[in-house]
């Protein structure tokens, strides 16, 4: 029986967010009168997790801090400080963890907000025969330029920053255990080697996209700021 886990990556040193992660694990950032972390992972809760890995590096002794008021608050959840000795990117945590994983689990980054129903798309992980589902999120942003279109050396169009639609890696990723066997021991090794190794292979590969739901990567100040004013109001 799968005890519903998740990995969530809190190892990360937060670089963009310089200098409010100085002394602090991005995570651990406050918003409003909790921290990223405790949002997450009360929306993991929410959503049926019952076992909750923390992968972390940057400052653990901060997370180790956290642990027992979180054990206090949530005393059904079974709490695992899993702390990596170097840094191994975002798949090495994983296979650092692999002992305390069961066949199907969730990964999040630690610096991702969202309403996307987890439960249910956790719940049909479950039952199918996927080993890896990769969670994206379609972007809208301007193109820096304007954008022109030239037929036969003469210019027919011109638009002035077009908006541009990509799909990208939402942060979010569903695995079966057998997928650890492609992850190397002790190395740094990220998602994005994964996937690639994935498609080099031709090995099945899904893909999971979130349409209406919200979701905010929070990497940079700028996007700080927009969790916080979302966050008090």
């Amino acid at each position: 029986m799968n005890n519903n886990t998740v990995v969530i990556l809190a190892g990360g040193i937060g670089r963009r967010l310089r200098p409010l992660t100085n002394s602090i694990p991005k995570p651990l950032l406050p918003l409003g009168k909790t921290t990223m972390l405790e949002i997450i992972i009360n929306y993991l809760i929410k959503n049926n997790f019952k076992k909750i890995i923390i992968a972390t590096r940057y400052k653990t002794e901060k997370f180790k801090l956290l642990i027992p008021s979180l054990k206090k608050k949530y005393k059904k959840i079974n709490f695992i400080l899993n702390e990596e000795k170097k840094k191994l990117g975002t798949c090495g945590p994983i296979k650092y963890a692999e002992k305390h994983l069961p066949q199907k689990f969730l990964v999040i980054n630690g610096d991702v907000i969202t309403n996307l129903n987890l439960k249910k798309l956790f719940k049909n992980f479950l039952s199918s025969n996927q080993k890896f589902i990769v969670v994206s999120k379609e972007v809208v942003a301007p193109f820096e330029f304007g954008k022109i279109i030239i037929r036969k050396n003469k210019i027919v169009q011109i638009k002035e920053k077009p908006l541009t639609k990509n799909k990208i890696v939402a942060g979010i990723y569903l695995l079966d255990k057998i997928c650890l066997k492609y992850i190397p021991v002790n190395t740094y090794y990220g998602m994005d080697d994964l996937i690639k190794y994935f498609l080099k292979r031709k090995i099945p590969l899904s893909a999971y996209t979130m349409k209406k739901e919200y979701w905010l990567d929070v990497g940079r100040q700028s996007d700080y700021e927009k969790i916080k004013k979302k966050i008090l109001i």
